[in-house]
């Protein structure tokens, strides 16, 4: 049995404990001993059963040895601080994928990737480090997701497209054949995306255009 913590005591950290509890069902694979968050306020709650054990720099006490992590941080600019926090301690990174997950053994994945209910991958995937993957989200073949992206509920990848570090793609949007959405780019909700997306930009609409570029300090 693998100890893990959950860095995130919000909605989608909770989410996250469902992953865990539905995985274990099947089998006795995690033994999650509770929540990790930089809140002070949270320290010593608990969140559905489960303590908050302090903040991220609780992997410094000696009951952290051995114990694996992942971040449930929807933000991906705040998901990457705080891996690069958590990495200063040296710690290992999980992945998490829930049991109804379709996919073929054609699917690579890096380390501390959080993949919810009902997700559907082809062939020949690519997926980087802790990238959110949620709820309903399919897949298609020779597709490449780096790391730091999060894919909403409801998007569909299509086949042949990268999607490149840190981008946000919003609730049931969708792509076709052959895209590539620019480093840390954020598609709108619903949106169509029927040509490349450059870096650093806000598109939205069907069929998606930038609307606004993002600045480098948000």
């Amino acid at each position: 049995m693998r100890k893990v913590v959950i860095v995130g005591v919000g909605g989608f950290g909770r989410e996250t404990l469902d992953i865990f509890e539905a995985s274990c069902v099947k089998s006795d694979a995690w033994q999650v001993l509770g929540f990790l968050d930089d809140n002070r306020e949270m320290h010593g709650k608990t969140i559905r059963g489960y303590p908050v054990l302090g903040g991220t720099d609780w992997f410094s006490n000696p009951e952290a040895k051995d114990v694996s992590v992942v971040v449930a941080i929807g933000d991906n600019k705040t998901r990457k601080r705080v891996v690069e926090k958590v990495k200063a301690y040296g710690v290992e990174f999980c992945n998490i994928v829930h049991p109804t997950t379709v996919a073929t053994r054609h699917l690579r994945i890096g380390e501390g990737v959080i993949i919810a209910a009902g997700c559907i991958f082809t062939n020949n995937i690519e997926i980087g480090s802790h990238v959110i993957i949620n709820l309903g989200v399919t897949v298609g073949h020779d597709t490449i997701i780096e790391d730091f992206v999060n894919l909403n509920p409801g998007v569909h990848i299509n086949g042949s497209n990268r999607v490149l570090e840190g981008a946000y793609i919003g609730s049931g949007a969708v792509t076709i054949q052959n895209i590539t959405i620019g480093k840390w780019s954020v598609i709108g909700a619903g949106a169509v995306v029927v040509k490349d997306v450059p870096e650093r930009v806000v598109a939205v609409g069907v069929p998606a255009k930038p609307l606004r570029q993002i600045e480098e300090v948000e």
